[in-house]
């Protein structure tokens, strides 16, 4: 299957447009409409829905969707590799959750860098559920998970743990019912469950968002509150820029690291492991080895 048409396939989907994902891909809409028509001829199937205002995926398409994706992924991942200049010995990849990429990506390259120069480094940031298909699917080595999953072909051990505070932009204590300019983080079923428990009157949320980051900038452009991690908010609440709320619950993150059983013993991930367990962060919230 001609790869080109796949990346075609998911520019369109991506943009919902065919002179848009011509832009993106630099060449004639007329070439987008020839590629996703051949696609759609191999597959016998059509892929879209025309739109007045775009293109939408049908059920054929978001039935693909997936399929597409990793076999652009695979290839990409394979070009890589076969691609790897004399000396560098192998390959290794690695997830890092979207709200931790700040806090441990550049140390574990660095220590890369330094410790492992024989070693090439694939690293990627998105979210802790697509972290793990990825995993599933061969193409990370190892992540950094939110909640581990059931299933073959995963190692999974827990690796650091956070404490989650509730603070806000001005002195308060915590309230009963919705406070005004509370935003929902929403970090994940371990959170959502104690979250529940310890609120239980604050069934729903106006705002709610996917990253803690995303939260912080509302809170310091509008005010409100928010539960952060505390590696996050204590050198804002050290500068005064954000307080702690008196008498909120605090809660903890227990965050896994998941690693492909059939990688699980390669020399180069082993060696990946051991720089992610060097990292500052790592170190400061890791947890102990039995």
């Amino acid at each position: 299957m001609n790869i080109e048409n796949l990346r075609a396939f998911l520019e369109v989907t991506a943009t919902g447009s065919f002179q848009k994902a011509s832009e993106n891909l630099h060449i004639t809409q007329s070439s987008v409409s020839a590629r996703i028509k051949a696609l759609e001829e191999r597959l016998n199937r059509e892929l879209f829905t025309r739109k007045r205002d775009g293109v939408a995926l049908n059920n054929g398409g978001k039935a693909f969707y997936p399929f597409a994706l990793s076999m652009v992924k695979t290839w990409q991942q394979a070009q890589q590799e076969v691609s790897l200049p004399e000396g560098i010995a192998g390959v290794v990849s690695l997830g890092i959750p979207v709200h931790y990429w700040n806090k441990i990506y550049s140390d574990w390259l660095g220590w890369m860098n330094n410790h492992a120069p024989g070693i090439a480094t694939r690293i990627q940031s998105d979210y802790s559920i697509y972290l793990l298909q990825e995993l599933r699917e061969g193409l990370l080595d190892l992540a950094i998970i939110f909640e581990p999953l059931p299933g073959p072909g995963l190692y999974q051990t827990p690796l650091f743990r956070e404490q989650l505070i509730m603070v806000a932009t001005e002195p308060r204590t915590v309230c009963q019912g919705q406070a005004e300019g509370y935003i929902f983080v929403d970090w994940g079923n371990q959170f959502r469950e104690q979250h529940n428990r310890a609120y239980p009157d604050v069934p729903h949320h106006r705002i709610t968002v996917a990253l803690e980051s995303q939260a912080l900038e509302q809170m310091l452009v509008t005010g409100g509150s928010a539960y952060l991690a505390r590696s996050t908010a204590e050198p804002l609440i050290q500068q005064g820029t954000l307080f702690e709320v008196e008498n909120a619950a605090e809660f903890e993150l227990t965050i896994h690291l998941a690693i492909s059983e059939a990688k699980r013993h390669d020399p180069s991930v082993k060696t990946a492991i051991q720089g992610l367990k060097t990292t500052e962060f790592i170190q400061r919230y890791g947890l102990a080895e039995d």
